[in-house]
């Protein structure tokens, strides 16, 4: 038997080694999300990993990668924002599909309030990746929000409005309280809970959207 697999024999409850890679990508989001890109340095990612600076740069050549690497991870676990829609919109029940969307989204996002820290300090400190999402995941979810509104309105069931703008109006509506919650302290002050949230933000779109 091999010194490691008596070792396992021994010990099996002993703990998974730890990946590196991923305490640091953890540690830095952290950082990130408190100091922003530019107010964190990699002594501190080190320091708060305990790790030596130099096994960051053995992962991640430059600063600049590590924060890609860290947007990236947070896209591959993003919110599935379109998730509920792509999954009721043949029921054509919009309260249910614009209920859906809005508790998926402040669910994910009081789960974990690093994700929209981090976007905004990409966003206020000019970095290519805030683009990067902002082109490719809330287009894309916009554009299927945009296609079942143009959907309802060929159905006579909404107004014959601009169908983006209504999109990026109830999406705001939600993104907004978020904002306020996670970025301007809102979450000290609100007693309201999410479920009345969400129906007070569908109820006001639908009435305001739906035909007569």
């Amino acid at each position: 038997m091999s010194t490691e697999k008596a070792a396992k024999k021994a010990n099996p409850t002993r703990p998974k080694k730890i990946n590196t890679r991923e305490k640091i990508l953890d540690t830095a989001i952290q950082l990130f999300a408190e100091k922003g890109f530019n107010g964190t340095t990699t002594k501190e990612i080190a320091e708060a990993a305990e790790v030596n600076e130099s096994l960051i740069f053995r992962h991640f050549s430059t600063k600049r990668e590590l924060y890609g690497a860290i947007i990236e991870k947070k896209i591959d676990e993003e919110p599935g924002i379109e998730l509920p829609l792509q999954t009721h919109k043949d029921s054509k029940n919009d309260y249910l599909i614009f209920s859906a969307i809005a508790e998926r989204m402040l669910d994910k996002c009081g789960k974990d309030s690093s994700f929209i820290r981090l976007l905004h300090f990409s966003a206020l400190e000019g970095h290519e990746l805030s683009d990067m999402f902002f082109s490719t995941y809330v287009e894309y979810v916009n554009m299927l929000l945009c296609d079942y509104i143009e959907s309802r309105i060929a159905d006579k069931a909404f107004k014959n409005v601009n169908a983006l703008c209504a999109s990026q109006a109830f999406i705001g509506m939600v993104i907004n309280h978020i904002i306020v919650q996670e970025l301007f302290g809102g979450k000290k002050r609100n007693t309201i809970k999410n479920d009345e949230l969400v129906e007070t933000f569908v109820t006001v779109f639908l009435e305001g959207i739906k035909t007569r």
